[in-house]
Parts: C-alpha cells; sequence; structure tokens
C-alpha cells in the first residue's frame, strides 16, 4: 500500500535549491494590511484553473508541465546492438523547474596595438537544459508514475535510449525546441523526507537534419 505522502514541497525545494525562508515576526502582516487601503477586484473575470492547467493530485494546478513523448526509439540491447524500442508518455515531476541557455562559437583574433579582437562567429550551440525538482508519490498521475519508484523507473527507460526524445512543454516549444537528448541523470536523497528523491537531468536540444545521399 502506497503511503500517504506528506507535502510539504517548500521547505524540500528550499533545502534543494538552497533558498532562505524569509523570517516573519508577529504583527509585521496585520500592519502592512491596516497600511494599505483595500483593494477591489471588481470587473475582474477569473479562468479557471482547470480550463488552463493540468491539476495535481492535490487539486493544485500544474505550471508548465513538462511531458516526455512516448513512441519507436533507439536503444542498446545487452549484446550492443541497436534495436527498436517502444515507450509510452511521461510528464516530468510537478515540482519540476528547468534552466536553459545557448552560446555561440565564436574565435576571437587579437589585433596588434589595439585594444580589441576580430569576432568570427561560426555557429550557434545547441540549448543546454538542465530539468530538475523532487519526485514524490503523486495517486493521480496521468501515465500512472504513482510512487517514487515508478517514476524513477520510468525516467530510466528515457535515459537509457540511444535517440533523440520528444518533448512538450511550454517552455521548450516557444524556443523553437521540439526534441532532446539526455546526457545525464541522476538522483539525490533529500535529508529528513523518507518519500522525496531529488533528480537532476542535464540535456542538449536536437534537431532533425535531413542528409540526401547520392
Amino acid at each position: 500500500m502506497m503511503e500517504t505522502p506528506r507535502f510539504n514541497i517548500p521547505s524540500a525545494l528550499a533545502l534543494l535549491y538552497r533558498i532562505a525562508r524569509p523570517v516573519t515576526f508577529p504583527g509585521v502582516a496585520q500592519q502592512a494590511e491596516e497600511a494599505n487601503p483595500a483593494i477591489t477586484f471588481g470587473g475582474v473575470q477569473v479562468v479557471r484553473d482547470e480550463d488552463v492547467y493540468a491539476t495535481s493530485s492535490i487539486g493544485t494546478p500544474i505550471l508548465l508541465p513538462i511531458t516526455l513523448r512516448g513512441g519507436e526509439y533507439k536503444r542498446y540491447s545487452e549484446q550492443g546492438r541497436v534495436v527498436d524500442t517502444r515507450i509510452g508518455d511521461l510528464r516530468l515531476p510537478i515540482t519540476s523547474v528547468v534552466e536553459m541557455s545557448v552560446a555561440k562559437n565564436i574565435t576571437k583574433t587579437q589585433v596588434s596595438a589595439a585594444g580589441a579582437s576580430v569576432k568570427e562567429v561560426y555557429s550557434f550551440g545547441d540549448w543546454d537544459i538542465r530539468i530538475s525538482g523532487i519526485i514524490i508519490d503523486e495517486g493521480t498521475h496521468p501515465q500512472r508514475a504513482n510512487t517514487v519508484e515508478a517514476m524513477e523507473a520510468r525516467m530510466l527507460e528515457f535515459d537509457v535510449l540511444a535517440d533523440s526524445i520528444g518533448v512538450e512543454a511550454e517552455l521548450f516549444n516557444r524556443r523553437g525546441i521540439d526534441r532532446l537528448v539526455i546526457r545525464s541523470l541522476n538522483f539525490q536523497q533529500v535529508p529528513g523526507k523518507p518519500r522525496m528523491i531529488a533528480y537532476q537531468m542535464q540535456c542538449d536540444s536536437d534537431a532533425p537534419i535531413e542528409l540526401l545521399i547520392r
């Protein structure tokens, strides 16, 4: 039977990302409320969360969910041969956050007796993508990765692929990223949280290039 999780996500995220939680003093919040005039939200139309976002097992909206697309992929067999395999979609944990950066390949040539250099831009690099978060038990996960162990197993299925992986996420798609390659995947225990495992997935963006052989 799956243990009922204790959703103390803020403290776990603060521990994982070294975030200092703010300290409040008695009476400060009440004093701030009294110092500000009453605010009215008349005329504001409220859009239901379920119409915009997916929701978690505790009913909270999942902001910008990340889904690894399933399908036919390549992987290495135990004999070292490349074989086809089929796996299903996987929505990553609800706590997942993304860090993205891109660089140019530039060669600099110093100019004699001048305080400058000549820059030659050869190409643009791939997006360097780091996806990280905390794996918790999710009773209503859409692909039934309901437990920490099940989520770890599903993530490892994608990690062993010798292929680029389709991804669906607003943060990726609006930057033109449709596929990525997993460079590394690691798991880390969260101290004092038995049903929480921190993870980090280091990836590169990928784009298909068609080669015409004549």
